[in-house]
């Protein structure tokens, strides 16, 4: 029997359950057989690999919008006895959005998105109107010597998506720039675009349940360009936040949704929401609670006591062509020394564009409704004119009314109302379809004679404020 040499002897090729030493005629053979083949199996599989990578790409969705925003806004100087031009300004936005499908058997995609906005006037000098950026590069550092906001550039979106089937549920996350989707504290500022968390989200959902739980170490408001660090009133460091929330989902329709998050050793909060939607009816009773970590007499002790809290309570009911609103809140805010807030605001940051809370209540009539032991109520009523003869046309008028709130240092009680008109009109076919163009006044009365911003910490005088808003989409 010939000798065979070391490698030939430990490898061989098994057939049909015999084993055949690669030294033998028949090993010979399929061992060229098999380096023939497998090289042509590789590359294959490559192409079919590349084939389908190129099948996905051609499915990304490209689009974007292109937006006009113009606001006149005249403010109530008390000093003067006068009304007084606020804000008078007209902002040109745009935006490109790409989102690709899910690569490697469905598994990982990539969302992105940037906006651009330049003001083509603004006469009143106000650099923090919102819609363009301001002239300073995070809300802790406002230089108010400047008076004309920014143009440019800002990436609020980037990031990749992630998702695995796990049994009957489905797992996903996001890593990156993004805004949040699951159940959670952690929301966003929105002016024509909405803020940017830095981090990640990540997320399970399996039958009725809707697990998601967030870290996030930078934000971005949608008035700043570039994400920052989170500070507390004291511009020291009070990152990264992080929140964990579970909704339950029943039936389509009823849900229940609770959720805690903090900044850590700095604020905390929490929220439980109650939701039913059925047959053009729509409840919903909502709780947030907002608590601080410090009672030293800080500028971090928001709050006289461990919580804040607001009740939420809404109704709408759908009637074709009409839809009406009912919504109440309640505040308590406690405040019983100069350093505390005495107003109410669902956020883990106690600077405005710092952070901001998955908090849905938006009347759209100027205040935030939302200073301590205020009750407040609202009333909406829209109807669309398509059965006029005015396709795409939709009016509506609200109200809202403030009553019973108290903070330290004021004696007067707070009482505010307002009143809205809305005019929408949809594009709803051709080349412009989808476009829209809308507008909406608001006239404001604050019954006290508080300055703005002064006793009340979280108000302004009356106003008049018309807003004026045309978008015009495009998708590739």
């Amino acid at each position: 029997m010939p000798r065979r040499n070391g490698l030939a002897a430990c490898f061989a090729v098994r057939a049909g359950g015999a084993r055949f030493p690669a030294s033998s005629s028949l090993g010979r053979t399929l061992l060229l057989a098999g380096a023939s083949i497998l090289p042509s199996l590789a590359a294959a599989q490559a192409q079919d690999a590349a084939a389908s990578a190129w099948t996905s790409l051609r499915q990304t969705e490209i689009s974007g919008s292109l937006m006009y925003f113009q606001r006149n806004r005249e403010r109530y100087r008390i000093d003067e006895d006068r009304f007084g031009v606020n804000l008078r300004h007209q902002t040109l936005q745009g935006k490109i959005d790409l989102s690709t499908p899910y690569f490697l058997d469905g598994s990982l995609g990539v969302d992105m998105g940037v906006f651009a906005t330049t003001d083509l006037g603004n006469s009143a000098g106000a650099p923090d109107h919102e819609i363009s950026f301001f002239p300073w590069r995070t809300p802790w550092s406002p230089d108010w010597s400047r008076r004309d906001a920014r143009g440019g550039f800002s990436l609020y979106r980037a990031h990749l998506k992630l998702r695995r089937a796990t049994g009957d549920g489905l797992w996903w996350g996001k890593l990156g720039y993004f805004q949040p989707q699951g159940p959670g504290v952690l929301g966003v500022n929105w002016s024509l675009m909405p803020g940017t968390f830095v981090g990640a989200e990540s997320g399970i959902d399996r039958g009725a349940f809707s697990l998601a739980g967030a870290y996030v170490t930078r934000y971005k408001a949608p008035w700043f360009k570039r994400a920052y660090a989170f500070l507390d009133d004291e511009k020291r460091d009070a990152g990264p936040l992080w929140s964990l929330g579970l909704r339950y989902t029943p039936q389509p329709g009823v849900s229940a949704e609770v959720a805690y998050g903090e900044a850590p050793g700095y604020l905390r909060s929490g929220h439980l929401k109650l939701k039913y939607e059925r047959d053009g009816r729509y409840l919903s009773y909502q709780l947030y609670l907002m608590g601080d970590r410090d009672d030293s007499g800080s500028l971090n002790d928001h709050y006289d006591g461990a919580w804040a809290s607001q009740h939420y309570l809404a109704f709408a009911r759908t009637f074709s062509p009409w839809l009406f609103k009912a919504e109440f809140t309640h505040t308590r805010a406690p405040s019983s020394a100069p350093w505390h807030r005495g107003y109410f605001a669902y956020r883990l940051s106690g600077w405005y564009g710092g952070v901001k809370g998955a908090y849905e209540p938006w009347w759209d009539n100027r205040s935030d409704w939302n200073h301590n032991r205020e009750s407040a109520a609202f009333l909406s009523l829209s109807r669309k004119l398509d059965d006029w003869g005015l396709p795409g046309l939709t009016a509506g008028v609200s109200a809202a009314r403030g009553w019973g709130g108290k903070v330290y240092g004021v004696s007067e009680t707070l009482r505010e109302k307002a009143w809205s008109v809305d005019l929408a009109c949809a594009v709803t076919s051709g080349v412009l379809k989808d476009a829209t163009l809308s507008l909406h006044y608001t006239h404001y009365d604050n019954r006290t004679r508080q300055p703005s911003w002064t006793g009340f910490k979280n108000l302004f005088q009356d106003e008049r404020d018309l807003k004026v808003l045309l978008t015009v989409p495009w998708k590739l």
